[in-house]
């Protein structure tokens, strides 16, 4: 391994310094020395008479790559400052710095017409504009994710996938965060959203896919309040209503949010089964119907000793409580004998997340920076039931207790060392430890017949990561080739039993390599593999589950294996379209199965692996602008195969999945946008699922200049239902999942104050946040 780490070194190494052209870049400011956001630099001949280059300015800094030995003319046009033009000798790599004066211009009236695209796609990455859209209206981030192109929202709200692609890295500034803190973050402070189709080896191994979302950044010191209040109707009243501040005093920033949202919780969904060898017929209707109150705080601060050294906190937290009945209407019929099955499940549920980060970031000398981070984080959730049936109309009887609890506690670290040799050439190398432990206890009473069960689960997991990534650019073409290396330590069983249930000691190695190279101006073209994993979440590390009736029930793995994905894709870029295409291959992919145990007389759902899936996908996605029309689109052909013994495998064939974003600038800060997606019938060989088509829409303007309000539809028919069909362990198994998505809201966001010099960074440093469910 280190002999291939070193071949790779010297590889790139020669590759970038064997080039004969050197290298420009610079710093520029304002005479404050403030770094000037944005702007335009050209380099032309002596003469003037030649353009050799031009590049856009970026956070005060711009550079130009595999420039010849010579004399030449650099000129600097920045917005809102003097033009500034001077010569400049290069004959070997160059840094300069340049201070901008201000231009002072009085004008009348100034009136700008435009409609820009809010959305840019490059090399497949798709990058999508929240600030000053009709996304920054919607609730909450996760509705803000679930209107982009490819991603979608589960049925019970509490993961992300993207189509194709499995379940993503989210990164809030390049910074990890789960979907606890997704939750909370305000949509206000949303700048842009990307989905980065092939993150490098810096990232996580667990993401096939990176959603990067970056917040405002402000300048003046200064605070800024909102309150807001959302009534949402769905198939039951939904309230949401928050408070969100931020105060900035010279290099001191703090940050809190307090959010209360009553939820009109509603799930509901069917199931019918076969079960031949036993001759064995049964069907269910399973709804849960109540309010579950939600809690969400959040603070954190930002301290900067320097421009590039400072130090962060931040703390979220959030508590929700189910307490409402999961009722069942059951049919069974076993050979000649039919039963009528009622059960009342009086469920009280309680859910508390933790997590908390400090972080350092020091810059080490003008090309290099060091990270470093902690966090903590706790969840615990807390399942009570009393549980009724009522067989054949004999009335309800007390049937079980259940007392269930699973807590897991994390503990994480993170170092990060960036080095920059040229503008051609960089190393990334760092490193992350995670400790992980575990606790469930179940403790059933059966009342008819008497029955006791108790159990206790114990989780250790440690994972130590360390990686290296070498990037730059060479003749034009953008290189990026490292390698990860993750130990994962898992130790499990129940406390009462010698052995241990879970012993596995395992190290991975995870390459990634991504090329672009340009055709001309317009057109270019990518290249990637990468290869990735993903664990299971750590409540599937437990033995929690959860009673439906007394013939079936849902209940968590404790063996569950991680999937271990290979995958390769190309891209072709033209213009404002991208075309991707991508195999990929999966080992031990996780899917829901079913079981019949005849001595307990029980059907029990939980997830297992499955052998191996394969499959490919071309993507097209594109954007238009047209006077007040801004388009994003997307489809996609994709195929997957499943494969595994304990199934009867059915037909295969390619889905397609098709997406579009349609918005309408009426008026300035009044936007009407129109928006459909859909599936058509998906054929994996294993499950078969249904098409679906969601069709909504959106209407939101500005009065009084800080009060925003807005109208948003959603899944205007009511098309959201999820079905399956597979035939697995003998049982021909039907379902529909009914999603409570068909929506009607009304938002109401008015703010106070302003603040506008913001450098907020923090940085979440645990890399299994997204188990943490």
């Amino acid at each position: 391994m280190t002999r291939t780490l070193c071949i790779l070194f010297f590889l790139f190494s020669y590759l970038s310094f064997a080039q004969q052209q050197h290298t420009l870049s610079g710093n520029i400011t304002n005479q404050k020395k403030i770094p000037v956001e944005t702007g335009k630099v050209v380099l032309r001949s002596e003469n003037y008479q030649t353009i050799v280059s031009s590049t856009i300015i970026k956070n005060g800094k711009f550079s130009f790559d595999t420039i010849h030995k010579g004399k030449y003319i650099i000129s600097i046009i920045c917005q809102g400052y003097e033009p500034v033009s001077q010569s400049i000798q290069l004959d070997n790599n160059r840094s300069i710095n340049i201070a901008l004066q201000e231009h002072i211009q009085a004008l009348d009236e100034v009136m700008i017409k435009t409609i820009k695209s809010n959305t840019t796609i490059n090399n497949g990455d798709i990058k999508i504009s929240i600030e000053n859209s009709i996304l920054e209206s919607l609730p909450s981030a996760v509705e803000v994710l679930s209107k982009l192109p490819g991603i979608q929202i589960s049925p019970d709200r509490e993961s992300i996938s993207v189509i194709g692609k499995g379940t993503p890295l989210i990164y809030l500034d390049h910074q990890r965060i789960d979907m606890n803190q997704l939750v909370s973050l305000p949509i206000e402070s949303i700048k842009n959203i990307e989905i980065i189709d092939t993150p490098s080896a810096k990232y996580e191994a667990e993401g096939r896919s990176l959603i990067l979302i970056t917040r405002k950044n402000n300048r003046q010191d200064g605070y800024k309040f909102q309150v807001s209040e959302i009534a949402s109707l769905q198939r039951r009243f939904t309230n949401y209503a928050g408070i969100h501040s931020s105060f900035k005093k010279k290099k001191l920033e703090l940050r809190g949010n307090f959010n209360y949202n009553q939820i009109g919780f509603w799930e509901g969904g069917d199931s019918a089964l076969t079960i031949q060898d036993y001759d064995i017929r049964y069907t269910d209707q399973v709804t849960s119907i109540g309010p579950r109150p939600q809690f969400l705080v959040g603070t954190g601060f930002f301290y900067q000793f320097s421009e590039n050294t400072y130090i962060s906190g931040q703390v979220n937290w959030r508590t929700q409580t189910d307490q409402f009945p999961i009722q069942s209407n059951a049919y069974l019929k076993e050979g000649g004998s039919e039963s009528f099955i009622n059960t009342q499940n009086e469920h009280d549920a309680q859910r508390d997340f933790l997590s908390s980060n400090l972080n350092f970031s020091h810059q080490m000398t003008s090309d290099s920076n060091l990270f470093f981070g902690l966090q903590y984080s706790n969840y615990i959730r807390a399942p009570k039931s009393t549980i009724f049936n009522n067989i054949n109309d004999t009335g309800f009887q007390l049937s079980q207790y259940r007392d269930q609890k699973f807590q897991i506690s994390v503990l994480a670290g993170r170092i990060d060392v960036e080095k920059v040799f040229t503008k051609g050439f960089k190393i990334d190398l760092g490193g992350s430890i995670s400790f992980s432990n575990g606790y469930a206890f179940s403790d059933f009473d059966s009342i008819n017949p008497v029955s006791t069960f108790f159990s206790e689960y114990e989780y250790d997991e440690k994972i130590y990561a360390s990686y290296l990534q070498l990037s730059g650019t060479t003749h034009k073409i953008e290189y990026t080739a490292g390698i990860r290396s993750e130990t994962n330590r898992v130790q499990g069983g129940f406390k009462n039993d010698e052995e241990l249930l879970i012993n596995r000691n395992k190290t991975t190695f995870f390459p990634t390599i991504k090329l672009a190279i340009p055709i001309d101006s317009t057109k270019s073209v990518s290249l990637s593999y990468n290869k990735t994993i993903a664990r299971p979440n750590y409540l599937n590390a437990s033995s929690i589950s959860t009673y439906i009736s007394p013939f079936s029930e849902y209940s968590r793995n404790v063996n569950l294996q991680p999937t271990i994905t290979q995958e390769i894709t190309t891209n072709f870029q033209y213009k404002k379209h991208s075309l991707n295409v991508g195999y990929f291959n999966h080992k031990n992919p996780t899917y829901s199965s079913i079981f019949y145990n005849p001595t307990e007389n029980r059907i029990t759902s939980s997830p297992e692996n499955f052998e191996k899936e394969s499959g490919y996908h071309i993507r097209l996605n594109t954007t238009t602008t047209y006077k007040l029309w801004n388009s994003t689109s997307s489809i996609s052909v994709i195929q997957s195969k499943v494969i595994d013994t304990s199934a009867i495998l059915m037909k295969t064939r390619p889905y397609l999945y098709y997406y579009s974003n349609n918005e309408f600038t009426l008026m300035p800060k009044t936007i009407l946008a129109l928006n459909f997606w859909g599936l058509t019938k998906q054929y994996s060989g294993v499950i078969k699922r249904n098409a679906l088509f969601i069709i909504g829409a959106s209407f939101s303007t500005t009065l009084f200049k800080e009060l925003d309000i807005a109208i948003n539809t959603n899944d205007i028919f009511r098309n959201m239902n999820f079905k399956e069909d597979r035939i697995i362990n003998g049982i021909d198994h039907k379902s529909i999942f009914y999603v409570n998505a068909q929506e009607i809201s009304l938002s109401l966001k008015y703010t106070f104050g302003k603040v506008k010099k913001s450098a907020f960074k923090n940085k979440d440093i645990d890399d299994n946040l997204d188990r943490i469910r």
